[in-house]
């Protein structure tokens, strides 16, 4: 599976799935609604978990509160019979509108029982990759209510099944998928949240912060500069004031992190560059001119790295926007991570 271009999921479903793994270690006996189509002005997203138990008690969202009540009653037949089942509500149905989705959409939502000792290890093994920062679905049938996990880096046996996957995983979104034997499934996703780790707390570092932020991105700053790695100059974000050949273990790189070197210092830089690049981070940037860039480059060379792993390296950093400040810098280095993750035509146009 190609990993050049990763999501983004900031989803509080992983949350959910920890809740459950909690309350099936106390023995509670469980319902895990998935909304799993939606038509119109829906409130939640396909993928949206509620969890219930067998006293009523939940947590999640299916609706932002607009069916809960009604989800919560359905999910105590479940339990009663163990049989899975579809519900829909909409603003053409009576019901609905009663317990109050009059959004303007309509929402489809599976309930299945996690009760058997195989969907808590379902559970674990989820909660288990998410730990890991590792992509990972649970695959229901939706006929017959049966699930599996998948794992990143696991060979499908079903094709269609498997360009889903890598689908979810780019994309970050759940969906349905129909097997090559007909049979509907449903592939609940659970990917990383997607990082930035910045090298260098410079100008260009103070104004990506907050537009990264808001964008999504979880943003980690290193440098061993302390007059420049300073809570003044960047209040309430991770900050190492190290050298980043001394916390590489603690910044734990994978092709969910994006790295943007941004100090002008080979002693800084050269280091985090090469180890994103052994880690596929599936962004590598770095700041400096062409003649910069090309001196980075005999020294990687030198220290072993080959020509396929410099053609990764984004540099001069940043689409070529005119950016001529260190804001304009910081929007162009994010919408290089953003374009780089999303895999756009854009993108595939400027690697030629």
């Amino acid at each position: 599976m190609s990993v050049s271009t990763l999501p983004q999921e900031l989803s509080k479903n992983l949350d959910v799935l920890g809740v459950a793994e909690r309350w099936q270690s106390e023995g509670r006996r469980l319902v895990l609604a998935t909304v799993i189509e939606t038509w119109g002005s829906a409130p939640r997203p396909v993928g949206s978990h509620l969890i219930i138990d067998e006293s009523g008690e939940f947590e999640g969202s299916v609706s932002g509160g607009c069916v809960e009540g009604a989800v919560v009653a359905e999910a105590m037949d479940v339990l009663e019979d163990g049989k899975a089942r579809k519900i829909e509500f909409g603003v053409a149905d009576e019901t609905a509108w009663r317990v109050g989705l009059s959004c303007g959409g309509k929402i489809g939502v599976y309930l299945e029982p996690l009760t058997s000792e195989a969907d808590h290890g379902h559970v674990r093994l989820l909660n288990t990759s998410k730990a890991a920062r590792q992509p990972a679905a649970l695959l229901t049938n939706l006929a017959t209510g049966l699930s599996s996990v998948m794992l990143y880096g696991d060979d499908a046996e079903d094709s269609a099944i498997a360009a889903a996957f890598e689908n979810g995983v780019r994309s970050g979104k759940s969906g349905r998928v129909q097997a090559q034997d007909g049979e509907e499934y449903f592939l609940s996703m659970q990917v990383p949240a997607t990082r930035i780790v910045v090298v260098g707390a410079v100008h260009i570092t103070q104004a990506l912060v907050p537009i990264a932020q808001t964008a999504g991105f979880d943003i980690t700053i290193v440098d061993p500069r302390t007059a420049f790695a300073s809570e003044e100059r960047f209040p309430e974000v991770p900050l190492l004031a190290e050298w980043p050949q001394d916390v590489m273990a603690q910044l734990k790189l994978d092709p969910f992190t994006a790295v943007a070197a941004v100090t002008h210092d080979p002693k800084i830089d050269d280091v985090p560059l090469m180890e994103a690049l052994k880690a596929g981070c599936f962004y590598v940037g770095a700041l400096g001119s062409r003649k910069t860039h090309a001196k980075r480059c005999e020294r990687f060379l030198a220290a072993g790295m080959s020509e396929e792993d410099l053609a990764r390296i984004k540099a001069p950093i940043g689409l070529d926007i005119g950016a001529a400040n260190p804001a304009e810098i910081a929007v162009a280095v994010l919408a290089e991570i953003i374009v780089t993750l999303r895999g756009t035509k854009a993108d595939q146009k400027k690697a030629g």
